[in-house]
């Protein structure tokens, strides 16, 4: 189980960068695409990236990798859905949508990208914790690991 963690956080980290790359592609095409130039990025978000999120909290918990590695799993996993739901309640909170945005309501929905870095940042420590696991049987750092830098 600690290959499977170690593969699904691999490819859970991946998918933000690809996440990142279809968020780009979809401010730049969308005077060519129009409305569905950020449909890829909102499929990914809410089937593939979920779907792995999920995934890795199964994982981490088969694979014992300890409560602090099962709860960054799950909040990883709810996460993908903060960035739902910043859309959804600032438009309720300011009236924005679509077709009536509004500056308060750009204010709002703009906490997508923040929490975006964060789910970056998190699904990251979850792939340097899964390797840790695979290759120690251990989530800590050794003391040897403590002594090197950050980049081994």
């Amino acid at each position: 189980m600690r290959k499977a963690l170690l593969v699904v956080s691999s490819l859970l980290f991946l998918d933000t960068i690809v996440q990142l790359y279809l968020a780009g592609f979809g401010t730049f095409s969308e005077k060519l695409l129009g409305d569905q130039s950020f449909t890829p990025h909102m499929l990914n978000g809410q089937i593939v990236m979920r779907s792995l999120a999920l995934l890795a909290i199964l994982f981490a918990a088969l694979a014992k990798s300890g409560k602090s590695t099962i709860w960054l799993t799950v909040g990883i996993f709810l996460l993908t859905w903060v960035q739902l739901l910043v859309f959804i309640l600032g438009g309720i909170l300011t009236g924005a949508s679509q077709e009536n945005p509004n500056l308060p309501g750009a204010w709002t929905v703009s906490i997508h990208a923040v929490s975006g870095l964060l789910i970056i940042f998190s699904t990251y420590w979850l792939f340097l914790r899964a390797r840790r696991l695979d290759r120690s049987g251990s989530v800590a750092k050794t003391r040897a690991q403590e002594s090197l830098p950050a980049s081994s």
